[in-house]
């Protein structure tokens, strides 16, 4: 049984942390993107992946 999708930005910042590199983080973003049916969720999902991509970027 696959576990619901995250619901708001913050709750997708949480599940994208669990990529620890760039190229993971894109792979569960388009996976994401595939799942989600209204552009909001899909802006919610673009939005914690991006603040993901930030933390990793930064700890280079």
């Amino acid at each position: 049984m696959s576990q619901p999708l995250p619901k708001n930005r913050t709750e997708w910042l949480i599940f994208f942390r669990r990529a620890k590199t760039v190229d993971t983080l894109d792979l569960m973003l388009d996976g994401a993107l595939k799942k989600l049916k209204t552009p909001a969720e899909q802006a919610d999902a673009i939005l914690g992946h991006e603040a993901r991509l930030d933390e990793l970027e930064g700890s280079r």
